[in-house]
């Protein structure tokens, strides 16, 4: 009787270790085969807001000067959609306005194509995009269409498979080329180098 009592147990124990053992497995299976997938077709939309950060000018010579310009307000829409699993390409159309000294408001609007590539590490995930296109800089009744590099970065977190919530910095390089001997000489050329700081929204579909 005592043998076969032990026989009971070292069977109940095998049995224990081995469906422990099968779940760990399933639980492992579950976590390796999760993977967030998106091809061609798939959508986005974002919402974003923060902040505008004025950096500064350089010049033809690469003499650095400062912006004179107060911190701003900026905001974008952006659309994209998936050609691959880790990369996305669509349009984003944007706004910021700062202070000048003597109180003026200068606008910018800047409207690019913005190609994204994805890293991933669900929950969360970090997108490092560009952004090209053109730029309409207003200050007062003086308006100018200028070429916009926009190199960003971003964190995101998933909170379902729509919907994610994050921040991105955002530089902005805007050269302001001018040629010719007239009222606004080549001399007067410059390039600007701002950023901003954002929150956002966003929405897959």
């Amino acid at each position: 009787m005592k043998n076969l009592n032990k026989k009971l147990i070292l069977l109940l124990a095998l049995l224990v270790l081995i469906s422990g053992s099968l779940f760990a497995a399933s639980d492992d299976d579950d976590e390796d085969t999760y993977v967030e997938s998106f091809s061609l077709g798939d959508q986005m939309f974002f919402i974003n807001g923060g902040v505008f950060i004025p950096l500064f000018f350089f010049d033809r010579s690469l003499d650095v000067m400062e912006t004179n310009l107060t911190l701003g307000g900026t905001g974008s829409l952006c659309w994209q959609v998936f050609l691959t699993n880790h990369l996305s390409l669509g349009g984003e159309l944007g706004g910021m306005f700062a202070l000048s000294p003597n109180r003026r408001v200068l606008y910018m609007i800047p409207l690019t194509v913005k190609a994204t590539y994805w890293f991933r590490f669900y929950p969360f995930e970090i997108p490092i995009s560009l952004g090209l296109g053109g730029n309409l800089s207003i200050l007062e009744e003086a308006a100018h269409i200028d070429f916009i590099a926009k190199p960003a970065v971003g964190f995101y977190w998933n909170f379902n498979e729509e919907w994610a919530f994050g921040a991105n910095v955002t530089y902005w390089f805007v050269p302001q080329i001018y040629s010719g001997s007239g009222k606004v000489q080549s001399s007067h050329s410059m390039f600007g180098n701002f950023m901003d700081v954002s929150l956002s929204v966003l929405f897959r579909f």
